[in-house]
C-alpha cells in the first residue's frame, strides 16, 4: 500500500514554473520544469513497470477497470452541470431503454444550520420510488440541480462503491459522490453535495438504467468566511518573497537530494508570544536544507523573520515544533522535533534562544527513532510540564527515512519506531519513563499526532495517540505516574490511517469529545467492499480504514459513542488535521479540516 502510494506520487509529480505573488517569475526569466519521463514502451523504459501499476486495464480488480470506464460518461454529465444546460441528444444516448429515476432535487429541505444574514444549510435524504422518465425530464432535473449552485464553477464525481450483478449480462450498481460549487447572482457562494446510486446495464457502454438520490445537502454563504491575507502579512518580508513563496517543489530541484528534503507532507507551525510583547508570533519548521523561520509579530498584521537573530534557524528537517514554558520562568521555550533528535531551546526572556544540549531528550535519537512531534502536559501534577515525543519509523539516513520500515500488518502494525514519555525534573532536565509508566504498551505504531486531555474529568491529563497504520492509543492516566491503554476497551482505537487528533466539547454538555483525522478513500472503499477481499473480518477492517474521519461523543463515566456518520463529520477527504473553532460566535464549535495530497497543475493527476 505504501509502495503504491509512492508510485502514484512519482508519476503525478510534475512541477510547474513557480511564480511569486504579483506574477513575478521565481527565477527571473528562467523556466525550470521537472517533467514526467516518457514511456519507452514494450518494457524498455526504466519506469515502464511504474506506469503498469496505475493502468486500470492491467488491474486484477474488475471494479477498478469498470470505474475507469465510467469516467467518460460521468465527466460528460459533470460538463453539462457546469454549463447549466444539458445536451438532450447526448443524454438520450447515455440512457438505457426503460431508464428510471427517483428525482435528483427534493421538493422540501430540512434546515440544518444558519439564519437570516448568515450562511445556511439544508439537507434531504433518499429520493424514494423510481419511475420511468424521458431524457428530457432527466435533463430538466439535471439543470435544476445545477441551478442550486448558480453559475457553477466545478462539478466532480467520486465513485466509492461498485457492485457487480452475478450472471451473464448483469448490471452494475454504482454509488458516487457529486460535488458542485458556484456563485449566485447576488455574489453568494453556493455548494451542493449529493450521493447518487446508479444502475448501469451491463456496464457503461450499454447505458444508464437507473438513478436515485441517496442524500443531498446544500450550503449558501453570503460571503467568504475567510480572506487570504498572506501578502498583507508577509509580503514585505524578503525571506518570504525569496524562499517561502516559491514552495518545496522549487527547492527540491535546486538542493542536493542528500539533504533529505521531504515532499510528502508539511511540518505545520507553532504559535506563541516568544518575546512577551503581548502579540502572537509563529515558528515555521521546514524540510531539510531549508532553515526554519521565526516570524515576529510587528503589529498591524505584519510579520518579519528573525530566526537567525533568535538562534533558531535550524537546517535539519523539522517535523514538529512547540512553544511551551518548560522551566516556569514566564517565557516560552521552543521544542523543535527533527528526524534525528529533539532540540530544546531555552528562551532568555529577551527574544533569543540557547540550545540546551544535555536535556535528557536525546534518548529518542539514541534509539534511532525518526521523531515527528511532541505534546506537553503536567501528567504527574507536580507543577511543571512534561513531554510526550512521538515517532514514525527508524532513521535510515537522509532521503531514505520513509523506506526504513514497512508497516506489518498494514491494518494493525506494531513495528514502527517507539514513542517516548519524558518527565520534567526541573531546570530543563528530563527523564525518560516510557516503559515504567505503562506507555511502552502498543508503542510502535507509526504515530503522527498526540494530544493530552482529561477526558474522564478525574483531575489528571490522559493522552490520545493517532497512528498511521491500524489502531490508535488512549492512555488513561491512572495516577502515580502510571498509564493504561484503554482505546480498544472504550471503542476509540479507531482502526484507520490516523493523521491527527483534537478534543472539544462539541455538544456543550460539559464533557470533552474526540475527533480523529483519517482518510476518506473512494478507491479503498470500492476495493474493500468486494466479496473477494480477504476474509469478512478483514473486509470490515479495511472498509473502516477507508471511511474517513471519526467523531466520538463523550457520554460520561469514561465512555464514548461513535457519532461520525450521524454528525456528518466523517467526510474530510484525505485529511491531515482538524481544529474546532466557533466561526460565527454563536457558542457552537465548528470544525475546520485540512486535507489534500501532492499535486500539480493538472486537474487529472490524482
Amino acid at each position: 500500500m505504501i509502495r503504491l502510494t509512492a508510485i502514484v506520487i512519482l508519476i503525478a509529480l510534475v512541477l510547474p514554473q513557480q511564480v511569486l505573488p504579483g506574477g513575478e517569475p521565481a527565477g527571473g526569466d528562467e523556466v525550470y520544469r521537472l517533467e514526467v519521463p516518457a514511456r519507452a514502451g514494450k518494457g524498455a523504459g526504466p519506469l515502464d513497470w511504474v506506469y503498469e501499476k496505475v493502468d486500470s486495464a492491467r488491474d486484477d480488480w474488475s471494479v477498478e477497470r469498470l470505474s475507469d470506464r465510467l469516467k467518460a460518461p460521468l465527466d460528460e454529465l459533470a460538463a453539462w452541470l457546469v454549463a447549466g444546460k444539458v445536451d438532450a441528444e447526448g443524454l438520450g444516448k447515455l440512457l438505457a431503454p426503460g431508464f428510471r429515476s427517483g428525482g435528483l432535487v427534493p421538493k422540501t429541505w430540512k434546515e440544518t444550520a444558519g439564519g437570516a444574514g448568515s450562511w445556511s444549510a439544508g439537507r434531504s435524504s433518499s429520493s424514494g420510488k423510481l419511475k420511468t422518465v424521458t431524457p428530457q425530464q432527466l435533463g430538466a432535473e439535471l439543470e435544476e440541480l445545477s441551478a442550486l449552485c448558480g453559475k457553477v464553477s466545478k462539478a466532480a464525481f467520486k465513485i466509492f462503491r461498485v457492485t457487480e450483478a452475478q450472471g451473464k449480462g448483469g448490471s452494475l450498481q454504482v454509488d458516487a459522490l457529486l460535488e458542485l460549487d458556484g456563485v449566485a447572482a447576488d455574489g453568494a457562494y453556493l455548494q451542493a453535495r449529493t450521493v447518487w446510486r446508479m444502475g448501469w446495464l451491463g456496464g457503461p457502454r450499454e447505458g444508464l438504467l437507473s438513478l436515485s438520490r441517496l442524500d443531498i445537502e446544500k450550503v449558501r454563504s453570503p460571503a467568504r468566511a475567510f480572506s487570504d491575507v498572506t501578502l498583507d502579512c508577509l509580503g514585505d518580508d524578503p525571506v518570504f518573497r525569496s524562499q517561502l513563496s516559491r514552495g518545496v517543489g522549487y527547492w527540491r530541484t535546486r538542493i542536493d537530494a542528500s539533504s533529505g528534503m521531504d515532499v510528502y507532507g508539511h511540518q505545520g507551525i507553532a504559535v506563541g508570544d516568544f518575546n512577551n510583547d503581548g502579540k502572537l508570533d509563529f515558528y515555521v519548521p521546514q524540510p531539510a536544507g531549508l532553515p526554519n523561520r521565526l516570524y515576529r509579530n510587528l503589529g498591524g498584521g505584519r510579520f518579519s523573520d528573525v530566526a537567525a537573530a533568535a538562534g533558531v534557524d535550524v537546517l535539519d528537517v523539522t517535523s514538529g515544533s512547540l512553544f511551551v514554558d518548560l522551566d516556569n520562568d514566564g517565557d516560552s521555550d521552543l521544542v523543535a522535533v527533527t528526524s534525528t533528535e529533539t532540540l530544546l531551546f531555552e528562551n532568555d526572556g529577551r527574544g533569543r534562544f540557547r540550545r540546551v544540549e544535555s536535556s535528557g531528550l536525546e534518548t529518542a535519537g539514541r534509539e534511532s527513532a525518526s521523531t515527528l512531534g511532541c505534546a506537553a502536559a503536567d501528567y504527574d501534577l507536580d507543577g511543571d510540564l512534561d513531554l510526550y515525543v512521538f515517532s514514525y519509523v527508524f532513521w535510515a539516513g537522509a532521503g531514505s527515512k520513509l523506506q526504513s520500515t514497512y508497516p506489518y500488518p498494514y491494518h494493525d502494525a506494531n513495528n514502527g519506531a517507539p514513542n517516548f514519555l519524558f518527565r520534567n525534573e526541573g531546570k530543563l532536565r528530563f527523564r525518560e519513563l516510557t516503559a515504567s509508566s505503562g506507555m511502552g504498551v502498543n508503542n510502535r505504531r507509526f504515530s503522527l499526532a498526540a494530544s493530552w486531555c482529561d477526558y474522564d474529568a478525574d483531575g489528571d491529563p490522559d493522552l490520545y495517540v493517532a497512528n498511521d497504520f491500524g489502531r490508535n492509543n488512549l492512555f488513561r492516566n491512572e495516577g502515580g505516574g502510571k498509564f493504561r491503554d484503554v482505546a480498544r476497551e472504550l471503542g476509540v482505537d479507531d482502526v484507520g490511517n490516523g493523521m491527527s487528533v483534537t478534543w472539544e466539547d462539541v455538544d456543550n454538555d460539559g464533557r470533552m469529545d474526540l475527533y480523529v483525522g483519517n482518510m476518506w478513500s473512494s478507491a479503498g472503499s470500492r476495493i474493500a467492499g468486494q466479496p473477494r477481499f480477504e476474509t469478512d473480518r478483514l473486509r470490515e477492517t479495511y472498509r473502516r480504514m477507508s471511511r474517513g474521519n471519526s467523531l466520538f461523543r463523550n457520554t460520561g463515566n469514561g465512555r464514548f459513542e461513535d457519532v461520525s456518520f450521524r454528525s456528518g463529520a466523517f467526510f474530510g477527504r484525505w485529511s491531515w488535521s482538524g481544529q474546532f473553532l466557533d466561526v460565527e460566535g454563536d457558542g457552537l464549535e465548528d470544525l475546520y479540516v485540512v486535507n489534500g495530497f501532492i499535486s500539480n497543475e493538472s486537474k487529472d493527476d490524482l
